[in-house]
């Protein structure tokens, strides 16, 4: 079967809470960074909140954000991700059939628990992550994988694959026997992801050279320094640079320019990386030329960040997709 997109990622279980400053500060997370953490820390964290707070369970991971996005908008799309033979890997298996996403790899690790990130969303819409890997770090490489990415158009991953040992192994064994006709995506998710494993980064590029990259300020600073649109041309064929609520940097190949953020009442920053990522390629595999790739993720971006949710409905994508085009 043939792919638009065939993304490579972790299948996590996003468990959302909208907590204070002040509780952030409780734990031992890195305030709106990502942070592995164990299961039983998690347990203990979460102990920690007020009685009765409430929890938003989403099938979340980058990767397969950025998936639902481009396949609810008319993209082909595949995952290879890892889950655990449980309950929450049933949901997940569910959630990426409700999204027409197909996972290739059926197998379930049955000695560690499915993915669980829990998330907590500040009033100024910063996220704060501690993030329980499980199975989704377990990636058990399948020859099937191979034939799958050289069946489609763009390969997309995330830098957060890089931070497992077996993800990285299984990783680089699919990138080095891609096609070179099937494009490169990738999103550097995180710096603490760049700090504690930028040889690994290296190491990839020398593999393949990127197509498009997705990254925001602070991790572009983080892999590259502060002089990074330079450095980033040189790892890089396209790439995008986002910064929050001020202007976005796109690097074409040929030409560099900036695109103004949208100004709206952002609530939630959770997924605004990830539907940016995934509205882009989806007009990529539309025909468009990256800067209008790009203006559609920084349109789409601009909506999540008003829902309590990194995910949109299928109505949502929908919507979004409808009035970009109306705008054209």
């Amino acid at each position: 079967m043939n792919f638009d997109i065939i993304g490579v990622g972790n299948a996590l279980v996003d468990q959302i809470y909208y907590v204070s400053k002040e509780f952030i500060d409780k734990t031992a997370l890195n305030f709106n960074q990502f942070k592995p953490i164990s299961f039983q820390e998690q347990e203990r964290i979460i102990a920690l909140l007020p009685d009765g707070e409430k929890k938003e369970l989403v099938c979340g991971g980058s990767s397969t954000n950025s998936l639902a996005a481009a396949s609810n908008y008319g993209s082909l799309c595949a995952h290879i991700c890892q889950l655990g033979e449980d309950e929450m890997g049933i949901k997940y298996e569910q959630d990426l059939s409700l999204n027409n996403i197909k996972i290739v790899n059926t197998f379930k690790h049955k000695s560690f628990k499915t993915g669980r990130c829990l998330v907590f969303i500040t009033p100024n819409s910063e996220r704060t992550m501690g993030t329980y890997l499980g199975a989704s770090e377990q990636l058990n490489f399948l020859d099937s994988f191979i034939d799958n990415v050289n069946s489609s158009k763009i390969l997309f991953s995330e830098g957060y694959q890089f931070t497992s040992d077996q993800n990285y192994y299984s990783f680089t064994k699919i990138l080095k026997n891609t096609a070179s006709n099937v494009k490169f995506a990738l999103s550097l998710s995180d710096p603490f992801v760049i700090q504690n494993y930028r040889k690994r980064f290296e190491e990839v590029i020398k593999i393949k050279k990127i197509d498009y990259l997705f990254c925001n300020r602070e991790e572009a600073i983080t892999m590259c320094g502060d002089n990074y649109s330079e450095r980033l041309k040189e790892i890089s064929n396209n790439f995008v640079v986002t910064d929050g609520s001020n202007e976005s940097i796109i690097f074409d190949g040929k030409n560099e320019s900036k695109l103004k953020a949208l100004k709206v009442n952002a609530i939630d920053s959770n997924g605004a990386g990830d539907i940016f990522a995934g509205s882009a390629l989806h007009k990529i595999i539309d025909g468009k030329d990256f800067v209008t790739a790009c203006s559609f993720g920084n349109y789409a971006s601009s909506k999540i960040v008003q829902e309590k949710s990194p995910r949109m409905s299928a109505d949502g994508y929908k919507n979004i997709k409808n009035s970009f085009e109306l705008l054209q």
